[in-house]
């Protein structure tokens, strides 16, 4: 099987635009609410345009997600594979949300005029409303064992198939215990509060091992069956 290098480099290119934009969106990330109603005309500006960023990111990212995959096709085991639907139902659940900040928050917070307005529409949004419509829970509980499971699949195929670097897949085991500790860590520490940021440092880095990779370079052999990289 042969992968054209054009391929490869657009889905290196996707990965570190979406990467990027998506490690940016991520540290400027305001509250999901406004913290009075004066604030609401910046609060309203910064998320919209930030979450535009942030859907943008996953789209990118998405699209170059596959090439991550194809690259070490004849090394990985079937269980490798997993982490590709893992990762797409996770990166594509999670931009559901952006919709809300993008479309409804302007339209929402235009109705608000008083700090009672404030609490209410912020209680509506915090809780969203799971005991009226519960089918909600499918879309937002899928994110994080999506995310997590596939990366950590990934980082152990990875290691195992020899195609990448190492250093990718220790990173990716390096951010994945960021993340765990977020959860667990009681204190307020920025650095574990922006964790999410990180795991778009992990598409950097693979976007940029597919974009500036050399043509014409066998990408792994299994059982006689070499994938090739050509121009």
């Amino acid at each position: 099987m042969s992968i054209p290098k054009g391929f490869l480099k657009f889905s290196g290119i996707m990965l570190l635009l979406g990467g990027i934009m998506g490690f940016t969106g991520q540290l400027i990330h305001l509250g999901d609410v406004p913290e009075s109603v004066q604030d609401i005309p910046e609060f309203l500006k910064g998320a919209v345009n930030i979450h535009v960023l942030l859907a943008y990111a996953s789209t990118f990212i998405l699209m170059g997600l596959p090439a991550i995959f194809l690259r070490q096709a004849s090394s990985l085991k079937w269980w490798g594979w997993l982490s590709l639907p893992l990762l797409f139902i996770g990166l594509m659940l999670e931009i559901f949300h952006g919709p809300v900040q993008i479309i409804a928050y302007p339209i929402i917070f235009d109705f608000v005029h008083t700090a009672a307005d404030l609490q209410h529409v912020s209680d509506l949004l915090n809780n969203m409303a799971i005991d009226r419509f519960p089918l909600q829970l499918a879309v937002f509980i899928p994110i994080i064992p999506g995310i997590f499971l596939g990366l950590l699949l990934l980082g152990i195929s990875a290691l195992r198939a020899k195609v990448f670097p190492k250093a990718p897949a220790i990173f990716l085991f390096v951010v994945f215990a960021i993340q765990i500790l977020s959860f667990v860590v009681p204190v307020h520490i920025h650095l574990l509060e922006i964790s999410f940021a990180y795991i778009h440092l992990i598409f950097v880095w693979f976007g940029a091992l597919l974009t500036f990779e050399k043509a014409n370079k066998s990408v792994s052999q299994n059982n006689n069956d070499v994938v090739m990289i050509k121009n």
